[in-house]
């Protein structure tokens, strides 16, 4: 009985100890609750905050947080766990957040995890050293530095659409596989600074790996249990982690090595060949704490991952649209010989390709590559409210017509973010995306089974489709073909 009445007692200290550190808590954050009682959004449990609506399989995450966003009007609350976001999807609010020094900072709780591989390189990091470092590499991401790395993509190009000889007249294959080693290939020779054989066979745990980050990086940032690292240390996760943090540390730390072995300082009118990273070294050069090698490890995960899986997703999504809505597709390839015909495609010819251009930029307002985007305010601020756009969910390259263009919001679309955080590597992407939409559909025709709303999508660091499969079929375009569309 004794042992009854000492156990109940127990409990109760226990249950008072939580109620009163409960109480502190609210205390000393109330005008965090006050605001979050008067904003939209779902029922929250004391705590576990809304926690429980992530307790699904991780190819479900996407679906349950646009569920969430779109059932509520903007601005509205979410509790991951303890923690209290204000989640946006209106404009005008966009261009508050997104402009403004006081959301320069990202949201270091959801960015420590992406850090694991990255480190404080340039889309997890913030502060004064995460400053200096976007300084001295910005010239290194514009159009005239950039450009030199145009004859090596499309260089690889020409050995994809030989590969892809083989699926002439053959049923649907997924060509997401196939320019994943493309692009794989030639962002190792132009960033990282070694030369492989993706295309060949050779990089398969490298990307096994890489998929397996992703999935980690975000099923961290979504489950609040994951969070917490005493859980997380025994779950499937951490194995995941360590095990890809090995292989893809390894394999930066080892073109570190190689490239430091042939590396030349050079004058800025030296015109010959610089992968990017041959290029931070001579920053490092000029800047001796610029990075350590094992920052430079942090910049090289971060370059990789930000320019092959947004070239890879963005022209996968593509030729599966392209596919399916045949009247597009003729539209791209009667402007494509119009101004390339049949001869290589030449660096000169991008700009001209207007309406290509707006094709890309409807997959990526329809599959952007970060969908969610999480910053820490450093003051208080207020948000107004502006109208959507009209035909959200539509393929319609249209939407970027310059008449479009121009009656709407400019954060409206924001495919590389904007502000002090915008993308460096935009003018790489698209460049790259270009050359392998024009070098593909030059030569073969594409078609896709279904309509858009047919492929339900997942996320983990950018949006694809749940399956992970984007089929397409494809056929050599004849000379008569050709010569309709010139």
């Amino acid at each position: 009985m004794n042992f009854v009445t000492s156990l109940w007692q127990w409990l109760v200290e226990i249950i008072v100890v939580i109620l009163i550190a409960a109480a502190v808590y609210v205390r000393n954050n109330k005008e965090i609750f006050f605001l979050s009682w008067q904003l939209p959004g779902p029922p929250a449990w004391p705590i576990f905050g809304n926690a429980f609506a992530f307790l699904c399989k991780d190819e479900d995450l996407f679906e349950r947080a646009v569920s969430f966003t779109s059932a509520y009007s903007s601005p509205m609350r979410f509790w991951f766990g303890p923690k209290f976001c204000i989640v946006i999807t209106d404009v005008v609010q966009a261009e508050k957040v997104m402009s403004s020094i006081k959301f320069a900072t990202k949201d270091k709780q959801m960015y420590k995890f992406m850090a694991v591989f990255n480190g404080e390189a340039l889309i997890s990091g913030s502060g004064p050293k995460w400053k200096r470092d976007r300084r001295l590499m910005s010239p290194l991401f514009l159009k005239r530095n950039v450009i030199q790395y145009f004859p090596y993509i499309l260089h690889h190009m020409k050995i994809l659409v030989k590969l892809l000889e083989e699926k002439v007249d053959q049923p649907t294959f997924n060509i997401e596989h196939l320019i994943h080693r493309c692009a794989t290939d030639f962002v190792n020779e132009t960033i990282i600074g070694v030369e492989t054989n993706a295309q060949g066979g050779e990089m398969e745990n490298f990307l096994e790996n890489l998929t397996r980050m992703y999935t980690v990086v975000y099923a961290r940032m979504v489950k609040v249990w994951l969070q917490v690292e005493w859980i997380f240390r025994f779950t499937k996760y951490k194995k995941l982690q360590e095990d890809g943090k090995s292989v893809l540390h390894g394999f930066f730390r080892q073109a570190i090595e190689t490239n430091k072995q042939t590396h030349v300082c050079t004058t800025k009118d030296d015109e010959s060949f610089r992968n990017l990273l041959q290029q931070m070294l001579d920053i490092r050069n000029d800047v001796p704490d610029f990075a350590t090698d094992e920052e430079l490890v942090h910049h090289l995960s971060t370059l990789y991952s930000a320019s092959e899986d947004t070239v890879t997703t963005i022209s996968s999504f593509a030729l599966v649209l392209l596919g399916m809505y045949p009247n597009i597709q003729n539209k791209v390839v009667e402007e494509i010989f119009s101004v390339v015909g049949d001869r290589d495609v030449e660096e000169a010819d991008l700009v001209k390709l207007t309406y290509l251009d707006m094709v890309i930029k409807d997959v990526l307002r329809l599959f952007p590559i970060a969908p969610f985007i999480a910053r820490e305010a450093s003051q208080d601020f207020q948000l107004e409210m502006a109208r959507s756009g009209k035909r959200p969910n539509e393929f319609y390259p249209e939407h970027f017509l310059p008449e479009a263009v121009s009656k709407r919001h400019p954060y409206a679309f924001l495919p590389f973010s904007a502000g002090p955080r915008g993308c460096l590597g935009k003018p790489y992407a698209y460049m790259a995306m270009k050359i392998i939409l024009v070098t593909i559909l030059q030569r073969y025709a594409v078609e896709a089974d279904g309509k858009l709303e047919d492929k339900p999508l997942k996320n983990d660091i950018s949006v694809r489709f749940k399956d992970e499969i984007y089929p397409i079929r494809i056929r050599k375009r004849t000379k008569s073909e050709k010569a309709f569309f010139k």
